[in-house]
Formats: C-alpha cells, structure tokens, sequence
C-alpha cells in the first residue's frame, strides 16, 4: 500500500511601503476613529496597484474611507491596505485550494 506524503512550504515575507510625506497628510478619519494617513486618490491607487475607477467604486462601497467627498480626494491608507490584504487573502485562499487525488 502506498504511503501519501505532503509537502508545506511557508514563506514568509516582508513589505516595507515608503510614502513620501509632501503627499501623504496625518488626519483624523472618522470611521476608523484614529489618526491616519490620507493619501491622494492617484496614489492610492499605484498603492493598490489598481487604476483610480477602481479605488472609486471601493470608495462609493465604502470599503476604503475618504477624508474630502470634494476634490482633492485623500483616501485613507490605513482602510486601503486592510482592503487590500482581504483581498490577497481571498485570492491565495482560493488559489491554494488543491484539489483532493484519487487513489
């Protein structure tokens, strides 16, 4: 009878995100009830690595909060990467999903 081995291998890695402060401002965001950073909504979305519709939809869903409903819109960075990290991780939970061999 033959014997099924598996095999796990972890990775772990680490992400350093550098914004430079001329375009990042400190505020107060009412839904996270914290001082954050608001972030231009072009810079949000080179963040996310998404183009700037989609960071309106998650604001219009109110995934992701913003500081100013006018123009300039700042999106706060702290909600943009728990969106993004949700995100990521729905994605690799479905992507690892290996489906069972028969025997």
């Amino acid at each position: 009878m033959a014997t099924k081995k598996t095999v796990r291998i972890t990775i772990e890695t680490e992400r350093h995100l550098v914004i430079r402060h001329a375009t990042s401002a400190r505020v107060w965001c009412e839904s996270c009830a914290a001082e954050v950073d608001m972030v231009p909504l072009e810079s949000a979305a080179e963040l996310a690595r998404v183009d700037v519709e989609t960071i309106r939809h998650l604001l219009d869903s109110e995934k992701v909060h913003q500081w100013q409903p006018v123009a300039p819109v700042r999106v706060c960075l702290k909600s943009l990467l728990t969106s993004i990290s949700k995100k990521l991780l729905e994605r690799d939970s479905k992507s690892s999903r290996i489906p069972a061999a028969e025997d």
